[in-house]
């Protein structure tokens, strides 16, 4: 049985059906910037339901620890320390230490993303809303491509995609 085959790509579709979903979630249901939701969306879309997962959990990571670590950065070192650019680059350091210990190192780039958000894009005062809500807008991103690729044309496993091109070679003989 010959399959039909889209113009595009599945994960295409799926893609901009998640990161449609994830911005009216954030802008309609939250009232925020949909912005991270959006990258969560199309990160956490793969080929695979397991990279999907695996890809959501390296953004998330980062963006978590990188995101508590800006909000403690801008909390601690409130005032004039804070305007100074070059003292908020070591913010860095704790960011990459905490994922290297975890052993995740995959998540220090999202993780320095964050936190560089946090801290030269906030005050002191800011700081923690935006941080929270940065985290929580990628989950959701990164949660809904996750439902969308499990419902909508879920990827084949590997031993499932090498066993049907086997059957349908057989019946092309």
């Amino acid at each position: 049985m010959k399959q039909f085959k889209f113009p595009f790509g599945l994960r295409m579709l799926k893609s901009v059906l998640a990161v449609a979903i994830s911005a009216a979630v954030v802008k309609y249901l939250m009232n925020g910037t949909p912005f991270f939701a959006c990258i969560g969306a199309v990160v956490a879309m793969e080929r695979t339901i397991a990279s999907s997962v695996q890809a959501a959990i390296i953004r998330n990571l980062g963006t978590f620890v990188g995101g508590v670590v800006g909000i403690a950065i801008a909390y601690l070192f409130s005032g004039p320390v804070s305007d100074n650019s070059v003292f908020l680059a070591f913010g860095i350091i704790p960011v990459i230490y905490l994922i290297n210990r975890i052993k995740k190192n995959e998540s220090i780039i999202p993780g320095c993303i964050v936190y560089f958000a946090v801290v030269f894009l906030n005050t002191a005062e800011s700081a923690g809303v935006y941080g929270v809500k940065r985290i929580t807008e990628t989950l959701i991103g990164s949660v809904i491509a996750i439902v969308i690729n499990l419902l909508i044309f879920p990827p084949k496993k590997k031993g499932e995609d090498a066993q049907s091109k086997t059957e349908e070679e057989a019946q092309q003989v």
